[in-house]
């Protein structure tokens, strides 16, 4: 049996197995022990990274698009081969599509594509994020108001015949009725509340039903005042509800990133919520996403209005925000874009350097750049993946 061992490494994110290790070893696509038994039969391969940081491959739970490609533009298996690519060289070997309110023959388009998809490559795509149509009209962002809608009986029907391919759903609690909202819980559906006008109330009468997540949090929602806490509020008081913050530095304050994080500790992590100008050679002055045309601004990417319309960043570029602008730590930035969405959508053995846990990881130096990328249990250099 093939066995690649990764010695004289910095190892972040790790079970209790690894805390003072620094080499591990990948055998049969997953992450075991060192064990010097491993080395008797001379087959082993081993890599000595000298030092070099090596954490858990990111877990982006929004992805609209990138290297050109918006997955709500052109829902497709090509699309999502492309968004893979690019991904994969930049550290994420583990993404959620996006698919914004939009047409309904979109909504079947993506739903096949994610699905021939995730059988292709069911560690790299755990399914779909349906961020809408069931949300706010107030807090829309940048989602067109035409395809915003309540949810109805033949969409509830829908939904739960195609469970499987839903890695979590995005909805404003105020917009689904209750008893909705228990059946899609019911069916093993991952809710999350976002774009919501929703009252402290409601938020908590939802967390309390089941639901676990929170997407972006302080982004697409009401701001929090003195009698009326909100979706903030909710979140920041629950004890167990996982949220997502946008780590581009413009869409939140790291300010309110310190208090989230001190608040919720390991309960917050990071989405890239990326859009098709991230990894584009040439920036464009503007593009479109469903029927809204984005601009590419100084101030970030927005729409008409000024509503931001998501980001050009990645993955690593969250995590150097959170520690060279919000005071993390690096092992509690790499928990923030690893284990902690892992565990927010229920994967099982990923996220973490723990013994049988999936081989994807991330091999990259101080200054943060990329020098290997192992997807399950299969190692590429940088050079390898461009």
């Amino acid at each position: 049996m093939a066995v690649t061992i990764i010695k004289n490494a910095k190892l972040h994110v790790t079970s209790e197995e690894f805390v003072d290790a620094t080499s591990l070893a990948i055998m049969d696509h997953r992450i075991v022990p060192m064990d010097p038994g491993l080395l008797e039969d001379g087959t082993a391969e081993e890599i000595d990274v000298k030092g070099l940081h090596v954490c858990p491959g990111f877990i982006d739970l929004l992805v609209n698009g990138c290297a050109g490609v918006s997955f709500g533009q052109t829902p497709s298996i090509e699309a999502l081969e492309q968004m893979r690519r690019y991904l994969t060289q930049h550290g994420t070997t583990t993404f959620v599509p996006t698919l914004i309110s939009g047409p309904r023959e979109n909504y079947t388009k993506a739903m096949a594509a994610v699905a021939e998809f995730k059988e292709k490559h069911p560690s790299i795509c755990p399914g779909i994020h349906l961020e809408g149509p069931f949300i706010s009209q107030l807090h829309k962002g940048f989602h067109p108001s035409g395809y915003i809608r309540p949810l109805g009986q033949p969409d509830l029907d829908s939904l739960r015949a195609q469970k499987d391919i839903i890695a979590y759903m995005t909805i404003a609690p105020e917009v689904v009725k209750a008893k909705n909202i228990i059946e899609l819980l019911q069916s093993k559906i991952t809710l999350s509340l976002g774009h919501t006008a929703t009252s402290y109330f409601e938020a908590m009468q939802s967390f309390k039903a089941g639901v676990t997540n929170v997407t972006h949090l302080f982004n697409g929602m009401r701001p929090p005042v003195g009698r009326e806490p909100g979706l903030v509020g909710a979140t920041l008081q629950s004890e167990k509800v996982f949220a997502s913050i946008i780590a581009d530095g413009k869409h939140v304050h790291p300010s309110l990133v310190k208090l989230a994080h001190k608040i919720l500790g390991d309960r917050l992590y990071i989405v890239s919520d990326a859009q098709p100008v991230a990894g584009m050679p040439k920036t464009p002055q503007s593009f479109i996403v469903g029927s809204t045309e984005v601009f590419v601004d100084k101030r970030g990417l927005i729409d008409a209005k000024g509503a931001y319309a998501g980001t050009s960043i990645c993955m690593m570029d969250g995590v150097k925000f959170l520690i060279q602008s919000c005071g993390f730590s690096i092992d509690e930035a790499l928990l923030a874009a690893t284990y902690t969405p892992a565990r927010a959508i229920g994967l099982q053995d990923m996220g973490r350097i723990e013994g049988g846990f999936i081989a994807d990881l991330v091999i990259f130096d101080d200054d943060f750049r990329i020098q290997y990328v192992v997807q399950n249990g299969f190692v590429k250099s940088i050079a390898e993946l461009v």
